[in-house]
């Protein structure tokens, strides 16, 4: 059985998104004749079997924006960029971007790249796969492949250079240009790249001189559908980061609208945000009077919290990046169509990757940000439905979004290497 190396910063137990991607692939190696062990940062460094199903390595990290953020109480180091943060923090934040290239776990590439080159060599590795961001973590892989010439796939989860998360810290103009080399080091000397969005996908295979690019996109972790069940309040809920691209003041005062306006909804209605949501957002709602009466919160749920949260969800809330390059996929859309609820999509920007899953799987268009009569159609449509106990019956097949069926193209790339 040959044995993939796969380099991911995040991994079990942490609570974000970045690692879900290949929780869903590692599921399916063995039975397609691999073995995977993963690399990932710890507190301690270990090494360990996990259900018999994959080989886990711990490496301890330095990383400043881990200290900068306990220092500042912020969660800018998840990607929470928000309009009122400090001058402290946009410093930082430059700082960041234009002296720690790719990232701030530049500090991880080296000792990493000095205990694998030698536990590879003594495992009889032959393929290194690398997912980021952080893009550091490619700078790992693009080492290990000069210094001992084996195979090396590159997945890139979100974009690189252009990003808006790494454009918001106002990298320099010199820093811009270092950025773009890293990423060109690494589509053109990566034995295959894997992205996962079409837009993604356009935007490198014009700086790639080979085809070796594919996109996979992701997929959904669950395995089973939830059922639609009446609950005693008309619930949208929200799951994953808010931040300054994704702004729902309009939504939010639509709502408010209603509720001053409508008192049968006002007695049934609740918003539940579920992830990482920036200052502004939270004391926008906090601090008004209608608002926060009917608002919940949770910084962070498990799998079987968000099971919970969806099935009692009347409405499930998707915000898109208000930026014009739409170059990512939000994962939690996948998740939000296998729960067979439907969804209300903000986004001004076309998303060609998004708007294909919600004409494909038939739930209601994306509106604009700033839509304020659609967005109040779409609800007190929802809650009429509610009111009726009218469920929606998303019957569609729904394999091609589920790690199973995705994965056949991941093993044909690692095959044909």
């Amino acid at each position: 059985m040959k044995k993939v190396l796969i380099i991911s910063y995040y991994w079990l137990p942490e609570k974000e998104v970045g690692h879900k991607r290949w929780i869903g692939f590692i599921k399916h190696f063995k039975s397609n004749g691999y073995e995977p062990i993963i690399f990932t940062k710890g507190n301690t460094n270990s090494i360990s079997k996990v259900k018999n199903s994959y080989t886990l390595i711990r490496k301890k990290i330095f990383d400043p924006s881990i200290i900068f953020s306990k220092f500042f109480k912020s969660d800018y180091n998840r990607g929470v960029v928000d309009n009122s943060n400090s001058i402290f923090i946009s410093f930082f934040s430059w700082l960041r971007s234009s002296f720690f290239i790719p990232d701030s776990r530049i500090f991880w590439v080296r000792p990493s790249v000095k205990y694998l080159k030698q536990y590879i060599k003594e495992n009889n590795i032959e393929i290194v796969l690398t997912t980021g961001p952080p893009h550091s973590i490619h700078l790992i892989g693009l080492k290990l492949k000069k210094i001992l010439n084996i195979k090396w796939i590159a997945d890139f989860r979100d974009p690189y250079s252009n990003w808006d998360i790494l454009l918001n810290m106002r990298p320099s103009y010199f820093s811009k240009i270092k950025h773009k080399n890293y990423e060109n080091l690494f589509l053109n000397n990566a034995n295959h790249v894997i992205v996962t969005n079409s837009m993604l996908l356009k935007e490198f295979s014009f700086h790639m001189p080979n085809n070796n690019i594919t996109c996979i996109p992701n997929g959904s972790l669950l395995t089973e559908i939830i059922l639609s069940s009446k609950n005693n309040y008309f619930v949208i809920s929200y799951f994953g980061l808010i931040n300054k691209f994704r702004n729902p003041k309009v939504f939010l005062d639509v709502i408010k609208n209603i509720l001053e306006n409508n008192n049968e909804f006002k007695s049934k209605f609740k918003l539940i945000f579920c992830g990482p949501v920036n200052v502004s957002t939270l004391n926008y709602i906090k601090k008004d009077q209608i608002l926060s009466q009917f608002f919940e919160y949770h910084k962070y749920v498990d799998e079987d919290q968000m099971i919970n949260i969806m099935s009692n969800s009347s409405l499930l809330l998707l915000l898109l990046n208000n930026t014009e390059i739409q170059n990512t996929t939000p994962f939690k859309i996948y998740d939000y169509i296998i729960s067979n609820k439907p969804l209300i999509t903000l986004g001004n920007y076309n998303n060609n990757d998004v708007d294909s899953l919600l004409e494909k799987y038939k739930r209601k268009k994306r509106i604009s940000y700033d839509d304020h009569q659609s967005i109040k159609k779409l609800i007190l449509n929802s809650f009429s439905n509610y009111n009726k106990n009218k469920d929606h019956l998303y019957s569609s097949d729904k394999s091609e979004i589920q790690f199973k069926y995705l994965s056949k193209k991941l093993f044909k790339i690692i095959k044909e290497i």
